[in-house]
């Protein structure tokens, strides 16, 4: 069977313009045999999602990715992301630069609080949001997330085309705009993009978040 690499739904056109699209498979996948696939057996078909699949093994939620969900599923590079800035938090704290922070650190309670965070009830596309901020709720019930759309111009051939890219924020006190002006803004928003829109699965729907993006929006800050 063939490598699922992803881009489906309105960023299609981007497979023309963009190498780094995920799921693209040189123009032919599958659709209707994605459609009939829970979202996890998709999942795995990936190869830029291997280690998050593992994680989902290793904590036993393959029932909970398969559920009537949606998932902002981060990649194995926003894995490797997400440990290198707890790394970062570890050293600081004990002055230890020979601390490492890696998939073994992880518990099965950790993952599924991190994965959690990427996961909302429902089927959520692009008609569920709108170009304003708009709150949503992840099945943690912790954190404030705006998905929002975005226009996204890009050039095919010399022709200009427009698509809507989806932003997912994660705030963490007051929304980035919100903070008084001559405040000091200390937990500002965490910004990330999807890759992939709309995987409409058997099961539920998937969003791949781009690559920089750190599994469960974690961010260490030193101040």
């Amino acid at each position: 069977m063939k490598i699922i690499h992803l881009l489906l739904g309105s960023l299609l056109i981007l497979a023309a313009c963009k190498k780094d699209n995920y799921l693209v498979d040189e123009g032919n996948t599958n659709l209707e045999r994605i459609r009939k696939m829970p979202t996890y057996d998709f999942l795995k078909e990936s190869k830029v999602l291997d280690t998050v699949v593992m994680l989902i093994d290793r904590a036993g939620m393959k029932d909970e990715i398969n559920g009537d969900i949606t998932f902002f599923s981060p990649t194995n590079s926003g894995v490797a992301n997400f440990l290198a800035q707890q790394t970062r938090a570890l050293q600081r704290k004990y002055n230890n630069e020979n601390i490492k922070f890696t998939l073994d650190s992880l518990t099965t309670d950790s993952i599924k609080f991190y994965l959690r965070r990427h996961i909302f009830k429902g089927v959520i596309d692009k008609k569920a949001m709108s170009y304003t901020k708009k709150s949503f709720t992840n099945i943690n019930s912790e954190g404030n997330y705006f998905l929002l759309l975005e226009k996204y111009y890009i050039d095919v051939s010399g022709i200009r085309s427009t698509t809507n890219r989806i932003q997912i924020r994660r705030v963490f006190g007051l929304a980035d705009e919100d903070v008084p002006d001559g405040t000091e803004n200390r937990e500002p928003d965490f910004y990330a993009y999807v890759q992939t829109s709309e995987v409409r699965t058997a099961t539920g729907m998937v969003h791949v978040l781009e690559a920089n993006a750190n599994m469960g929006f974690y961010i260490y800050r030193e101040n």
